[in-house]
């Protein structure tokens, strides 16, 4: 994206989805009731975060899925990729959206990827899965304080704070195999609970420490060690790209969409999802 440029400025970066930040506000005459919010606010901050951090560890060392027929595993990287692209309308997605309260376009994308597992796994493997089963999946999240993309400029500066590089920690997101015949925004109610816990948790921070630490302490090789176990033991990556707020070009050509695909990871299923905003 930093190599492209506004259709209608040649010489402007387009811009960016900015990140939305809760910010927990009080009620004048009600003190008591505000510090009660905060603090139940961070008690649960606290317990997710330690849960979410613990099945983390977990999840990079021993524990691991169940085999499906969408399994992965040691070796699966070097296996032939097939891809494949399907497009749906945001304004369908909005209409789903409406239908839940307080859901957003993130819930809605993530109900449709636990919706379209369950059919496929039960269309290949009919009464071979028990109802309720866990697929965990990886996603990334963005940690830097300033979302979007950065000032070259200001990259370039000595005493700059910027960050060259990627910045992100990773979440799992755990799905769960249901059979035909379910209400399908039960999927899309099922999302947003997990979700919402997510975002109350300071996991992505703490994956990202752990990983920086791994990094630092004994090289490059084992961080790489972990990162493979992990996605050893669970079952898709899930990527979700929020594109640009108006039509952009690059080198003075028109891009009508920009598909992003991950390869030589050690799973079979690799979800990337890009919402084009124009």
């Amino acid at each position: 994206m930093a190599n492209c440029r506004r259709a209608d400025d040649a010489e402007a970066l387009p811009r960016m989805v900015s990140d939305k930040k809760t910010v927990i506000k009080g009620e004048k005459g009600r003190d008591w009731f505000w510090l009660f919010g905060v603090l139940w606010w961070f008690l649960k901050m606290v317990v997710f975060t330690l849960l979410f951090s613990m099945e983390f560890v977990l999840r990079s060392l021993l524990v691991s899925d169940e085999k499906t027929a969408i399994t992965g595993g040691d070796g699966v990287e070097l296996w032939p990729r097939k891809l494949a692209t399907a497009k749906f309308l945001l304004d369908d997605m909005k209409l789903i959206k409406r239908a839940v309260p307080d859901t957003t376009i993130n819930d809605v994308l993530l109900g449709m990827v636990s919706s379209g597992l369950s059919r496929y796994l039960d269309h290949r493997t009919p009464n071979v899965l028990h109802e309720g089963l866990r697929i965990t999946g990886v996603a990334m999240v963005n940690i830097r304080p300033q979302p979007g993309l950065q000032d070259l400029s200001k990259l370039m500066k000595s005493n700059t704070k910027a960050r060259w590089g990627n910045k992100f920690g990773v979440i799992l997101i755990p799905v769960y195999y249901h059979k035909g015949g379910n209400d399908p925004l039960e999927y899309l109610k099922r999302a947003k609970a997990m979700v919402d816990k997510k975002k109350h948790s300071l996991e992505a921070y703490f994956s990202y420490k752990i990983g920086d630490l791994v990094m630092s302490l004994l090289g490059p090789k084992y961080a790489c060690m972990l990162n493979y176990k992990l996605l050893c033991n669970t079952t898709f990556t899930l990527s979700n790209v929020a594109g640009p707020l108006e039509e952009i070009s690059l080198a003075g050509n028109p891009l009508s969409s920009i598909k992003v695909n991950t390869s030589s990871l050690p799973q079979v299923l690799c979800n990337n999802l890009s919402l084009i905003v124009i």
